[in-house]
């Protein structure tokens, strides 16, 4: 079995999503460990772009933000919501100028299934690249997080990626993918 990670895809194509509250960043849209959030106003986000020239960046349906997590705009968030509210939270957020609603996605399926003793680690004592505990991964479609890299991974089983990749093209949405994972970069 294979495990994916759930992410956004060509990040240097499209504009970030950017907190424009440093208490918001700090207290309620950085802390991506699994567990649930509960915010009565929402967070007020904007796009940034970090490209020079005449050719700014679009905004993808599904954009980076914090490690962890994902920010949807209101048509991905409608695609994908019966799918991903099996496994999280959809929490609102505004963005500013749009007057649209986008929605960060909080993975709060825990699973414990990365098997620290045999996975690669960095020089700090954190996990660099995952080796996985296979009979802990559930055969039907999930997307999860582990204790051990919450903070910065979003994983997706085969039976899941499948489900995804379907549901990404015939929505022909932009900025996210299953993609291979790769080592950490501490």
């Amino acid at each position: 079995m294979t495990i994916w990670e759930l992410r956004c895809a060509s990040v240097r194509d499209y504009a970030m999503v950017v907190s424009l509250n440093r208490d918001d960043m700090l207290e309620r849209l950085s802390n991506t460990n699994g567990s649930p959030k509960n915010w009565l106003d929402r967070p007020l986000v904007g796009l940034a772009d970090s490209a020079r020239g005449k050719n700014p960046r679009p905004a993808a349906d599904v954009s980076a933000m914090v490690a962890g997590a994902l920010v949807l705009n209101e048509r991905a968030g409608m695609l994908l919501a019966p799918f991903l509210l099996q496994f999280g939270q959809l929490l609102e957020l505004d963005c500013q100028g749009s007057g649209e609603l986008r929605y960060f996605y909080n993975v709060t399926n825990i699973i414990h299934c990365v098997n620290v003793e045999g996975s690669e680690m960095s020089d700090l004592g954190d996990v660099k690249m995952e080796a996985f505990n296979e009979l802990k991964i559930p055969v039907e479609p999930a997307i999860f997080k582990d204790p051990a890299t919450a903070d910065v991974r979003i994983y997706i089983n085969d039976s899941g990626k499948k489900q995804m990749d379907s549901l990404i093209a015939s929505a022909n949405l932009t900025g996210i993918e299953c993609g291979a994972l790769a080592p950490l970069l501490w």
